[in-house]
């Protein structure tokens, strides 16, 4: 899929929905290349990493980790900081260090957490294909920086577990989260949602 496609933050993001049948899909698969997907997907979603913050984690950043500090090897465009490890992911960790031993690819601490067949460190181009086979195949439109999209949007539209006092600071949340240098870069995401802009259509 072009990088072209549903570019806008307003846009290239996964609706609740949409998500649940992209990873629903990819739980169905237990190749490899799934395995190792489905957990690189969903790190991307719930981190909110861009794509070449993802392929740089190492084995080290991950493992037994409660929280992913974000350092200078990792962060694109400066944006360092420590980001906690929900609970779900944590524990697709646990079973993906599993398979990895399975697999027998390399456990060292600096090895790549992500890593071809041939033990190669994935290219920020390949997420781009695996984002493209896994999203056409669920029929749905996402692309890999969509994934932080989808992170930034579900801070900001879904306060199920904010209390109000902290649903007033979900723009703090989400400049954090995503570790935006200015509040600028975060106010993409105040815009209408596909779902919001639906229901004025017709007016």
């Amino acid at each position: 899929m072009s990088e072209n496609i549903r570019t806008k933050a307003g846009e290239n993001y996964l609706t609740e929905h949409e998500e649940k049948i992209l990873f629903n899909h990819l739980s169905r698969l237990k190749d490899r290349q799934a395995e190792r997907d489905f957990v690189l997907l969903k790190v991307m979603r719930l981190l909110g990493l861009r794509r070449v913050e993802t392929v740089r984690l190492n084995v080290e950043d991950m493992f037994r980790k409660e929280k992913l500090v974000v350092h200078e090897r990792i962060a694109a465009k400066g944006g360092i900081g420590e980001l906690d490890i929900p609970v779900e992911l944590s524990k697709l960790m646990t079973r993906f260090f599993f398979l990895k031993r399975q697999w027998r690819e390399d456990m060292s601490p600096d090895a790549p957490l992500f890593v071809s067949r041939n033990g190669d460190r994935l290219a920020p181009r390949t997420v781009n294909d695996l984002v493209a086979k896994w999203s056409r195949e669920a029929g749905v439109r996402i692309t890999p920086h969509g994934f932080r999209h989808t992170k930034g949007r579900r801070i900001m539209d879904d306060v199920r577990h904010l209390a109000p006092e902290q649903a007033a600071k979900k723009l703090n949340f989400a400049n954090r989260q995503l570790r935006h240098k200015t509040m600028n870069a975060t106010m993409i995401y105040t815009a209408p949602t596909k779902e919001e802009m639906a229901l004025v259509a017709g007016i």
